[in-house]
């Protein structure tokens, strides 16, 4: 949501669907919503098999997109420089980290939950609603403690960067 927030306020996205498609890759009721394919050391989304159907006019379309854009740099790129253990999706041990940072994100980014959370449940798709539970909850979340993988200036930095780089892929991708 931080990225999403930063590339509507790059690119002057005003538009819930480019929220709620930002979101969509992680709750949709689809086997393979990422499009994974193999990369360095994870399964990345297929990004060329994404940039066929994509349709820059499509705000639901364009914050998928934008979702798999963020998880490829995150795999391939933050993970990578950034944490020793490559092995941190097994027991989902990054997930403790994820909920630590998400509150201090909210708080420096100065995301506005209460409207996010409205915009996330008007989803009108086949969604599995357990996942968008989980999601909604964890903008609720206010853990503290230390994180084991994610360093929080090194991890918001890099989502600021990040936000910065696919704006300017899809400004690049429209011409």
């Amino acid at each position: 949501m931080v990225v999403a927030k930063l590339i509507s306020e790059s690119l002057n996205i005003k538009s819930n669907d480019f929220i709620k498609g930002n979101l969509l890759p992680d709750i949709v009721n689809h086997p393979n919503s990422h499009h994974k394919i193999e990369g360095k050391y994870y399964l990345i989304p297929d990004m060329d098999f994404f940039k066929q159907k994509l349709d820059l006019n499509d705000k639901l379309q364009l914050g998928y997109f934008t979702h798999l854009l963020l998880d490829k740099y995150f795999l391939e790129e933050y993970i990578l420089d950034n944490v020793t253990d490559l092995k941190i999706f097994e027991n989902k041990m990054i997930y403790k980290d994820y909920d630590v940072t998400n509150y201090g994100l909210i708080k420096k980014f100065n995301l506005d939950v209460a409207s996010l959370k409205e915009i996330l449940k008007d989803i009108h798709l086949d969604i599995d609603q357990e996942k968008l539970a989980k999601n909604l909850e964890c903008l609720a979340k206010q853990e503290i403690g230390e994180t084991k993988y994610l360093n929080f200036e090194k991890f918001s930095s890099f989502l600021y960067s990040i936000a910065q780089r696919i704006s300017e892929e899809i400004k690049e991708y429209a011409n």
